[in-house]
């Protein structure tokens, strides 16, 4: 019975190799060396050769023992293959050259690589260099390198551990400590340790892709300020990758796991054993820098996001992969958008990938327990690496504002300095801060602040708190706005009962965006303000003085969830984000073109007029029979206040005004 057959001696025809005995499927397997051999793992479903054959040596085993060849042999073994493909096309078996990726796109951008067609121009080209060269292309063409004597002083030559490999550096003049014999894969820091150990000042590698270590090499070369003189591949290439050639011919899908771990605070004392346990079983090692920098593993990257993590899990297809992210995978934690992101590549791309999350004990029980404080009671809320975001400030305040005890996970000591200004500026500046610096690491720090030294706070690093309000707000069940708390002047205001049945029309959903077109002193724009911290509100008013009145109503109130925009819609909308909600409230006659602006904006948006006119109502007929909408209310409401007239109240009526609420959907 014949079998598929693999030329090897290479990781992609090991991983060929492996993943056949894994389906059970029988092949054979020649390597050339005796190392080619022994990196092979026993199996009784290959059938290992070992010996260098011609290509009339090949043709006979293809004809008599092989239906398919595999050509898995080193990118630059040129002649090898030639002699594959000659014995394929006379013993008439079909040939597939597994291709080895070059990983280009995962070297560091500031990398120094200078490329160079073949070994020979690589070689007098560092006859023009000074200090000592690591050579990482294998041993066969030393003589090249070492012809040149200044070269070959320099030199230290990386080989595998082979009589062989050996044999063939002594014959090119190299002995002692210029021969270093190990076997990879390498991580990065096992080639930035080579480097500094034997003052390396330029590194030599062929473009043998992520099998070949290209990746750490290179980012262990940046890493050291040191030029990498790389050898490009002899010519382009057509095959498969080992993923592709098991799926095509033997209908073999890709299966791995991909681990997501949430490693504590950062030192290794605080690791789960169920965390230490799946690390250590990884085949490729993902994460920030400094979380993965600790940890042994043959491959290294320092990414954390789908877009970075996934074009190397479609090219390395590993068994296992790890993912490390500090604190607690459920707690402001990028396993939250990983997870989902890595099962719908798997589904769209066919991989059988598991993805498993792993939990690590969070900054806010570390800090609690260091602080000896409970946290069941406390509102756990997050800046980190949202100095920018408004909503993140408005719901550390509101949490400060009504909570006894708030958690807030930081950044650096710039966010150190924000929450201190947050604070003192909206009336929380008599607040307890418990501050923690570096979290289980040699240098940690656990200690008390108030907000007005936050901006003392300079030292980088990583940094959590606990903020401690002993007098906390309580915070209203409705927490509607009486006409009379609010700052008026001579601007024209929404009267409370009217603001409230509108507000009420709009229907306010958990972080919507809303317009407040017209805003006058604001009143409309801080009720919708106050109803959720989670609400993003934008004023637009023409009017300096109204202006100035939304800004000290705003502040009176602690809103820092409403942004003010001078001018007049609809232009001041320009630029603005799409709303998800929109209040009218004066339209300085140009409520059709304001109209239009919402419903251009790509979604639903919900719209509530206030008109006193049934020009008014007219005009929003009109405009919505262009743009389709069917749900239109419109409702009259006539409010009447009590007056004293002497011993007697009256009722006094007010201009009626009608609500108009409807639903834009987005169409042009």
């Amino acid at each position: 019975m014949k079998k598929p057959l693999i030329f090897s001696g290479t990781t992609e025809g090991r991983r060929l190799s492996e993943k056949l005995t894994a389906s059970g499927t029988a092949h054979i397997v020649c390597v050339a060396t005796e190392y080619g051999e022994l990196v092979m793992e026993p199996s009784g479903f290959a059938d290992v050769r070992r010996g260098r054959m011609t290509a009339l040596e090949m043709y006979d085993l293809m004809k008599s023992e092989a239906d398919i060849v595999f050509d898995a042999t080193h990118p630059y073994a040129a002649d090898v293959s030639h002699n594959i493909l000659t014995a394929c096309l006379a013993a008439d078996r079909k040939y597939v050259r597994i291709l080895r990726d070059t990983d280009s796109e995962l070297f560091p951008e500031d990398a120094d690589i200078r490329m160079f067609d073949n070994s020979a121009a690589c070689a007098d080209a560092l006859a023009a260099t000074e200090g000592n060269i690591l050579l990482t292309t294998g041993s066969k063409e030393l003589g090249i390198y070492t012809a040149d004597e200044g070269i070959r002083r320099r030199l230290y030559a990386r080989v595998l551990p082979s009589r062989e490999s050996i044999s063939l550096c002594e014959e090119a003049g190299l002995s002692g400590k210029h021969i270093i014999a190990m076997q990879g894969p390498f991580s990065m820091e096992t080639d930035l340790a080579l480097i500094k150990q034997f003052g390396i000042r330029t590194l030599v590698t062929k473009s043998s892709g992520s099998a070949g270590g290209a990746p750490e090499k290179i980012r262990a070369a940046a890493e050291a300020g040191i030029p990498v003189y790389m050898i490009g591949r002899p010519s382009e290439e057509t095959g498969l990758s080992v993923n592709e050639a098991l799926a095509k011919h033997f209908g073999l899908r890709s299966r791995m796991t991909v681990d997501l771990i949430g490693i504590g605070p950062g030192g290794k004392d605080l690791l789960t054993a169920d965390a230490a346990e799946v690390i250590s079983r990884a085949g490729i090692l993902f994460g920030a820098a400094r979380m993965i920098n600790g940890y042994e593993c043959r491959k290294a990257y320092p990414y954390y996001r789908a877009e970075d993590i996934i074009p190397v899990l479609e090219k390395e297809m590993p068994e296992r992969a790890a993912v490390l992210f500090s604190g607690d995978t459920g707690f402001y934690s990028g396993a939250a958008k990983l997870a989902p992101a890595l099962r719908e590549w798997a589904h769209a791309s066919g991989t059988e990938c598991t993805v498993n999350v792993h939990p690590g004990i969070s900054s806010f029980a570390y800090l609690a327990a260091k602080a000896g404080v409970s946290y069941q009671d406390a509102k756990l809320v997050s800046i980190h690496g949202c100095s920018d975001d408004r909503r993140a400030a408005v719901e550390l305040l509101d949490s400060v504002k009504h909570n006894e005890k708030t958690f807030v996970l930081l950044s650096g000591a710039g966010d150190v300095k924000l929450m201190g200004e947050l604070l003192r500026t909206n009336g929380l500046g008599s607040a307890v801060i418990i501050l923690g610096f570096q979290l289980s690491y040699p240098e940690e720090i656990v200690g008390i602040i108030r907000a007005e030294d936050c901006g003392k706070v300079t030292e980088p690093g990583l940094y959590t708190a606990i903020v401690i309000n002993e007098k906390p707000e309580a915070k209203k069940i409705i927490p509607l706005i009486g006409d009379d708390e609010m700052i008026r002047g001579k601007v024209p205001m929404t009267k409370e009962n009217i603001r409230h049945l509108s507000i009420m029309k709009l229907g306010l959903t958990e972080g919507a965006t809303v317009y407040d077109i017209g805003s006058g002193t604001g009143s409309v724009a801080c009720e919708i303000a106050a109803q959720s911290s989670s609400l993003k509100v934008y004023a637009i008013e023409k009017k300096e003085e109204a202006c100035s009145l939304i800004e000290q109503n705003a502040a009176k109130f602690g809103l820092s969830n409403i942004q003010i925009i001078k001018g007049t819609a609809p232009d001041a909308l320009e630029g603005l984000e799409p709303p998800t909600h929109a209040f009218i409230g004066g339209s300085s006659g140009e409520l059709k073109e304001i109209l239009t602006v919402l419903n251009r904006t790509g979604g639903s948006v919900r719209v509530v007029i206030n008109a006193v006119s049934l020009e008014t109502i007219a005009e929003i007929q009109s405009a919505l029979r262009e743009f389709g909408t069917s749900d239109l209310s419109v409702e009259q409401i006539s409010v009447s206040r009590a007056r004293e007239l002497g011993s007697y109240h009256l009722m006094t009526a007010e201009n009626p005004v009608m609500i108009a609420s409807f639903t834009l959907g987005g169409r042009s």
